[in-house]
């Protein structure tokens, strides 16, 4: 009920917005403030100002507040995915595997003016980890100990991953006190302070003038969320925002043809396709798919998304360390449709009955596609049509809900269309240990390769970065090389700005939206 009145109210504040268009000369609120303040107006559709309150600790607010740039962790992430200090000056890693000792910085204060001291994180990563589920699984610690700005964190087990678990927003660091009242305000480190919260409606920020970081570029920024694309779209060329959600649609429409600015960065995120080994003799056929990896146009569905999905032929995006894919023997580079039907040809699959479809063992080659969602309904029409020129049927069911092996239990399939971020903090034993081994958390199509198996625990157990990039390159041809796993795109982070925006770039995890460098020129 609470969101239906939310979209009334701001398809109203949408009615008001074209009146007053259509009787006034020009209107541009996000380019006209009063003040000589520099003010900016950000958009989004897609819930990504969605927090439930102003609490880090609850929920996936920490996400949130990190992507408004109130939070920060002790380590972010760079445009490699790769772990460096923000609020820590020097990192010395366990020579017995456990032991991490961090030195912070000696500069930092929360927005209420206390210090940032060693014990003001234990204190903070304490109530954390107290009071979110996820915090167990997200940074796993025996023990942690404060000397001033000298922080020791001891770990149950060598990790090598830590740092990048740091990177999680989920550990942002904020001030704990006893008469803090966190789901309404919470003092962090970030450039920017909330003034003003209304769930999944607007928040508003204002410059943290005591930002360790230097000066931050905006006096104030409004985040306001958008019932749908059309309604954010309409204020984007209206002029009342500054910068929005680069969806597939929006960027059909607010281009640099039109006078926008389209900027964007590959992500982790994987569209791939899964197989179901467990359940699934079609499945467990190297031909059948081979000749599906051969068959998927994956040019063409960028070119159908607009650019907001990139083409991928190897496993991760090519900004990554690991996603280098001149390091990997890739051998499907193209959509090659005679290259698939040759494929099943030596396989010895023909169409002994003449109605179009090649015959398994005597069984018709026909696909169960299991799909979540609506966002790839034209890549699944396209490869159903491109796989039935080379003799297989696919035919699709969309399910409301495919994240669990709950939600598969009872589900008819040969193949799924699965979206995920690989690697959200940075680790790259993240996609392996849960998705690829035997037994992995969300290894739903039952996929085992004993070899494999034997990296991933190897992977875990390495510290040294080069070492550990050689073993994901290797297991990310295993998969190449049996096409168990096929990614056929990454998604994007993209964003659309106006002219007046300048110092923003869109980051590759997802984690980092508003910084002190974001600026409105006059």
């Amino acid at each position: 009920m609470r969101k239906s009145w939310i979209a009334i109210v701001l398809a109203l504040v949408m009615i008001f917005a074209l009146v007053a268009c259509g009787t006034t000369e020009s209107t541009d609120s996000a380019a006209s403030d009063a003040s000589d303040k520099k003010v900016l107006y950000a958009g989004s559709s897609a819930g990504m100002f969605g927090a439930t309150n102003l609490d880090p600790a609850v929920d996936w607010n920490g996400w949130f507040l990190s992507f408004a740039g109130v939070t920060e962790t002790l380590f972010k992430l760079d445009d490699a995915y790769n772990a460096v200090p923000v609020l820590v000056e020097d990192v010395e890693e366990p020579e017995d595997g456990v032991t991490w000792v961090f030195t912070l910085r000696d500069d930092v204060n929360f927005s209420n003016g206390e210090k940032m001291t060693a014990q003001s994180v234990v204190d903070c990563f304490e109530r954390t980890l107290k009071e979110n589920e996820r915090g167990e699984t997200t940074l796993q610690v025996k023990s942690m100990k404060a000397d001033g700005q000298e922080l020791t964190i001891v770990t149950p087990e060598p990790d090598p991953s830590f740092l990048y678990n740091l990177c999680d927003p989920l550990m942002s660091v904020y001030y704990v006190g006893k008469d803090e009242d966190y789901a309404k305000e919470s003092h962090c480190t970030g450039p920017f302070v909330v003034t003003k919260f209304t769930q999944e409606t607007e928040m508003v920020l204002k410059a943290n003038e005591d930002y360790w970081g230097g000066d931050v570029k905006l006096d104030e920024a409004h985040l306001l969320t958008f019932a749908d694309d059309d309604a954010m779209v309409l204020a984007m060329q209206n002029g009342e925002l500054d910068i929005c959600d680069g969806t597939a649609n929006s960027v059909k429409v607010c281009n640099e043809d039109a006078g926008f600015h389209v900027l964007s960065s590959p992500t982790s995120r994987a569209e791939k396709i899964i197989f179901n080994f467990a359940g699934s003799d079609f499945a467990k056929d190297d031909a059948i798919r081979e000749a599906i990896a051969w068959s998927i146009d994956r040019e063409g569905y960028e070119k159908i998304s607009g650019g907001t999905k990139l083409a991928n032929w190897g496993i991760y995006p090519k900004t990554m360390t690991y996603g280098d894919n001149s390091k990997l023997d890739i051998h499907i580079k193209k959509q090659d449709l005679d290259a698939a039907a040759k494929v099943l040809d030596d396989a010895g699959y023909k169409d002994t009955d003449n109605d179009g479809i090649r015959e398994m063992n005597g069984k018709k080659i026909s696909l169960k596609l299991a799909t979540s969602g609506s966002a790839n309904e034209d890549f699944v029409d396209v490869l159903a049509s491109d796989l039935k020129s080379i003799g297989i049927e696919m035919t699709s069911q969309n399910y409301q809900n495919l994240d669990s092996f709950e939600t598969y239990q009872g589900v008819e399939w040969d193949m799924s269309i699965e979206g995920k971020y690989m690697t959200p903090t940075g680790n790259a034993s993240y996609f392996f240990d849960q998705d690829v081994i035997t037994d992995g958390s969300t290894n739903y199509g039952g996929y085992s390769n004993p070899e494999l198996d034997k990296l991933a625990d190897e992977l875990r157990k390495t510290f040294d970065e080069d070492d550990r990039n050689e073993l994901v390159f290797e297991m990310e041809q295993m998969l190449l090389d049996d096409n168990s796993f096929i990614v056929f795109c990454n998604g994007t982070n993209t964003y659309i700005t106006s002219d007046r925006v300048s110092g923003y770039a869109p980051n590759p995890s997802n984690y980092y939206y508003l910084t002190a460098d974001v600026d409105l020129d006059a």
